[in-house]
């Protein structure tokens, strides 16, 4: 079925075909500009309008916002590039249903890695993934192969933009919006632009919601820092440069005025020049040049979302760290906990809107035993943890084959123990040593037991005592 002008119904083949019409219906807005005389009232109505769920206004600001807005766009390539940059691994539950064999593991492990290794775009999926946490939500709509031995897999997880999305008030169902139009109510849109209705089925889609995203705080704080950097620019031109004012001597000789006059404005105006004797000149913006609040205005407005989207100042804005990296290790620590939060949320998500759907359909009536898990990103080195294991190992101790298989991702199987490798011809060469001889008899005697005191006159007869001197 070919998708309508004004949807993006489900099209296995259709692979680009939802972007283009995207960007056809889309187009004039290619032409206008909603930062044109953006005031903090239009922004607290936009963010009003976003909350009964009309966002085509908001989010295509925001996205003009997080290009000229500079401390916005260096939190979110820090945020996208913490998230791609982990790596993903095909796990087995812990805790299985009775029934599940080694071999169904192994089946399911094995057909959902190949699952997401045909997908082309995953890196760049998982960061409009974590795009949520600054726009409140993203789409992600599959796009499957036509045909092929891969026919019916996905090939691309395409992104869809938030301006053609609404819902319906702050909890409801999200409808279709082809042509992004602002005002436009989900009862107008119908059943028929519903995500989860006939022509949008849930399953053609991943879908992530941030219920505190970073775009209140980040709009309300551009407007101001746009304000003082417009003001600082203004001052910056009128007092840039310092201006003087000339005080003539007294007592000008009569008929020189102008002279004096003109040689007065010459200093005034290049700070260059000589004067007559007597002559003074002061600078009466010196003390405002020195004491102006802009800059301290902008870094507020500056911390503000970086707190917000980091959970700690970091170093990005280059603050005092004082005595060691305390500071910047605690800032980091706080970061990285809000990745690993955020791995987790996106783990879940694939979970439950890609796993359960692919082993669903090849696997119809098992338990899942394997899941997608993006790997944290203070994970033990994998290098590391298999010499531990070594060394474990040579000491007595062996670990569980399903602990280390969840601990490296890798299936294992064990191999018979190494014949040991012959002798060096040296030694092969050596004569075998002689058997041991067995140990002599017992003697017994045969004649009478001697008493002690025969036995010491024999010693005494035989081996007499020197006499000391």
């Amino acid at each position: 079925m070919k998708p309508a002008t004004n949807s993006i119904v489900r099209n296995p083949g259709s692979a680009k075909d939802a972007a283009e019409l995207t960007r056809q219906s889309n187009k004039w807005r290619d032409g206008y500009n909603s930062m044109r005389d953006l005031t903090i009232a239009r922004v607290v109505f936009w963010i009003e309008a976003a909350q009964r769920g009309d966002f085509a206004e908001l989010q295509r600001t925001l996205q003009k916002v997080e290009r000229r807005y500079p401390v916005l766009r260096a939190l979110i390539a820090r945020h996208q590039a913490a998230m791609q940059k982990l790596d993903w691994e095909i796990l087995i539950v812990s805790k299985k249903d009775k029934g599940v064999t080694p071999e169904m593991e192994q089946a399911q492990r094995r057909f959902l890695r190949s699952r997401y290794e045909l997908i082309g775009n995953l890196t760049e999926a998982l960061g409009f993934l974590q795009m949520a946490m600054f726009r409140g939500f993203s789409f992600l709509q599959k796009h499957f192969f036509k045909d092929g031995p891969n026919k019916g897999a996905v090939r691309e997880l395409h992104w869809l933009p938030q301006w053609n999305f609404v819902r319906d008030g702050m909890f409801g169902d999200w409808f279709w919006n082809a042509n992004a139009s602002s005002g436009v109510s989900a009862e107008k849109l119908g059943e028929k632009n519903r995500i989860g209705g006939p022509n949008f089925p849930a399953s053609d889609f991943l879908i992530r919601q941030v219920s505190t995203p970073l775009y209140e705080i980040a709009l309300v704080a551009f407007v101001n820092w746009l304000m003082a950097r417009k003001d600082w620019a203004g001052f910056v031109e009128i007092f840039g440069l310092p201006s003087a004012v000339v005080i003539m001597p007294p007592n000008i000789p009569t008929g020189q005025e102008d002279d004096y006059r003109d040689a007065a404005a010459r200093v005034a105006e290049s700070v260059n020049g000589a004067l007559p004797h007597g002559s003074d000149v002061k600078f009466p913006g010196e003390y405002v040049r020195l004491n102006f609040p802009f800059k301290e205005f902008c870094d507020v407005m500056d911390k503000d979302v970086v707190l917000a989207g980091t959970g700690g100042l970091l170093t990005m804005l280059s603050m005092p760290q004082g005595a060691g990296n305390g500071a910047a290790k605690t800032h980091g620590d706080a970061f990285d906990s809000l990745m690993e939060g955020a791995a987790s949320e996106i783990n879940e998500i694939f979970n439950k809107q890609f796993d359960d759907v692919e082993l669903d359909a090849a696997f119809p009536g098992q338990p899942h035993v394997a899941y997608f898990r993006l790997a944290p990103a203070n994970r033990e080195n994998l290098t590391a943890y298999v010499e531990n294991l070594a060394r474990l190992h040579a000491a007595g101790y062996r670990m569980a084959d399903k602990q280390v298989e969840e601990k490296t991702g890798y299936p294992l199987t064990r191999s018979p123990l190494p014949t040991p490798p012959p002798a060096p011809p040296a030694l092969q060469n050596r004569r075998a040593p002689l058997p041991l001889k067995s140990p002599a008899p017992e003697l017994k005697s045969n004649g009478p037991e001697l008493s002690p005191e025969e036995l010491n006159q024999i010693r005494n007869r035989y081996f007499p005592r020197r006499k000391k001197k």
